[in-house]
């Protein structure tokens, strides 16, 4: 889980036409896959994985494939929730950024590769 995490801030980190969305932002959301976990912040805006949270106050819950897919950018976080593969437990505020951030990350790729 904190690969698929990681390779997805990599790819995040790339994408300077997206720190925009996060400049306020200042969240904590934990991704649940089995047993495994990761948690991601955006504060101050920068995008980072945690070790250790303290509170986490947004989370997702799935299986391997659905957060695969989500971290890949290969289908969107509210058409995973409404397909029962994801949970969510954060405000729609929240869950509209998260769609946001994880959309424009592989939207961008996608348009990466048609130039």
């Amino acid at each position: 889980m904190n690969e698929l995490a990681e390779r997805f801030l990599e790819k995040f980190t790339l994408q300077g036409h997206i720190f925009s969305l996060i400049k306020h932002a200042d969240i904590k959301v934990k991704f649940y896959c089995e047993q495994d976990t990761a948690t991601i912040q955006i504060k101050n805006g920068q995008m980072s994985l945690l070790n250790d949270p303290e509170i986490i106050c947004s989370e997702v819950k799935g299986d391997i494939q659905a957060i695969q897919q989500l971290f890949e950018g290969t289908e969107t976080l509210r058409t995973l929730e409404k397909k029962g593969k994801l949970t969510i437990t954060a405000p729609l505020r929240t869950t509209l950024l998260l769609e946001s951030i994880f959309f424009l990350t592989k939207a961008h790729k996608n348009l990466a590769k048609v130039m």
